[in-house]
Formats: C-alpha cells, structure tokens, sequence
C-alpha cells in the first residue's frame, strides 16, 4: 500500500518544500520506496533534488505534467541528489487548475509504480495542485510559523479542509507543524502556546527552529540531521520519523 502525504499550506514561506525533501529523505534512508512530487509551478522542490534552478523552465513533456497526458506511457521518474526519486515540476503546471476531477485521476496514476511513499509538494495558492492530493492523501503536513500571519494562514486551511476535503477523504490526518521557529523570541514562544492549547494532538510536539544550517544541508543533498550533532538536527529527524508513521506501519512491525 502507498502512503500518501501531502506538504501543503496556503501561506508561503513557511518551509514546506524543506519538510516535504526532509521526509523524503528520512523514507529513503529507512529502505523505503520513495518518490518526491513537486506540483509548484515555482520549482523549488525540483531545484533542491537536482540542484538545477532552471530543470522547470521546459516544455510540459518529461515533467509531472505528464500525469495529465493519457498518452503518456511511463512518466520521466528521476533520481534526485539525495537518492530518492522525483517528479519535476514545470513552470506551466497552473494550465492543470481547472478540473478537479482530471487532477484527481492523474494523481491516482502514481498508484501503479509500487512506491511505499509518496511525499507531495504542494503550491500555497488553494485550487487543483492543493486540492486533489488532499482528496487522495492519507495525510496532510501542514508546516506553520508561529506569528500573525502564520496563525492567519491556518484558519483558511482549517476551513478548507473542513468545508472541501473532510467530506470526501474523512480518513485525512491532519498535522501541524511549527516551523522557522526563532528560539529567542518571546512572542514565538507565546503563540506556540498558544496553539498548543487550541490544536492539541494535531500540533507535532517538535518545534522546528530557523536555522542556515537546515538550508545548507539540503543544498549538499544531505537532511540536516546527517550535517549537525545539535539536538535541532534531531528534532528534524524525530518530527519526521512521527510523520512517516502510520497504523498500518506499525501493524507489520508486530507480525514480524
């Protein structure tokens, strides 16, 4: 069975595409079969697994844009620096946003290449590329700051989530995480209780801190966790190990 899991916010600059690469390599390092989708037109996920910051600015062929295109046979699936597979993005992926339905479809496409994960970067603007892995996702990574606008942007998911997506995929786990977090400021720590309070199991226990080393790291093709023995490269870790669990993970664990 593949594990679908949706990175996806509508606020940028939260980090989404850092944790979506971070869980990726975390599936590939424990011997899981693992593929990265990248569904923003802005290709940042592309760029940090093949360290070409141009790779999207193609024609749609060859891209994850091919998942739209029934005549294609087998998608161009490539090996990322970090030794994970992905699928590319391309700068004309906002010609997808118009029917839900053939997003859906092309999305369940990825059911035939007998992967255990699949970790989907998703754009911060809601429509198609948001919503149709949502549909299909048994869970959804929401990365968060821990200010105004990050707490603002969380309302509209909550929202979403329980106005579109709960009906048709009540099976959707939900997870937040503090993301970029700045250890000294008092105001952080504050709203992160905050949220504490109001989320509850649904806010991971790990707070993700605002570091340049989690940038470099990913640049090298290494999670930060290989990089650093600072405990935030644990942090890192654990919060991915708890994301990549599933029920269903822990049942084979047993009858082994």
């Amino acid at each position: 069975m593949t594990n679908f899991i949706a990175v996806a916010n509508q606020k940028g600059g939260v980090g989404k595409t850092s944790i979506a690469a971070h869980l990726a390599c975390l599936a590939h390092e424990t011997g899981k079969h693992t593929l990265l989708v990248d569904l923003d037109q802005q290709g940042s996920a592309t760029l940090l697994c093949s360290g070409d910051g141009a790779k999207h600015r193609v024609p749609p062929q060859g891209t994850v844009m091919d998942l739209w295109d029934d005549d294609v046979e087998r998608l161009n699936i490539q090996e990322s620096l970090f030794g994970f597979d992905y699928l590319q993005a391309s700068e004309e992926l906002d010609s997808v946003d118009d029917d839900l339905q053939a997003g859906i479809r092309a999305l369940r496409k990825l059911d035939d290449y007998g992967y255990d994960t699949i970790i989907i970067d998703c754009p911060p603007a809601p429509g198609v590329r948001q919503f149709a892995p949502l549909l299909i996702a048994n869970r959804q990574v929401i990365p968060l700051t821990a200010d105004a606008l990050g707490t603002q942007g969380l309302v509209g998911v909550l929202m979403q989530n329980q106005k579109l997506i709960q009906p048709h995929n009540p099976e959707l786990d939900m997870r937040m995480i503090v993301n970029m977090h700045k250890v000294n400021s008092t105001t952080q720590k504050a709203v992160i209780e905050q949220l504490q309070g109001y989320l509850g199991a649904q806010l991971m226990a790990q707070v993700l801190t605002d570091r340049e080393l989690v940038k470099q790291a990913l640049r090298m093709g290494k999670p930060v966790w290989s990089v650093t023995r600072e405990p935030f490269g644990e942090t890192w870790r654990s919060a991915c190990e708890e994301l990549l669990s599933f029920p269903e993970d822990d049942k084979d664990e047993e009858a082994a």
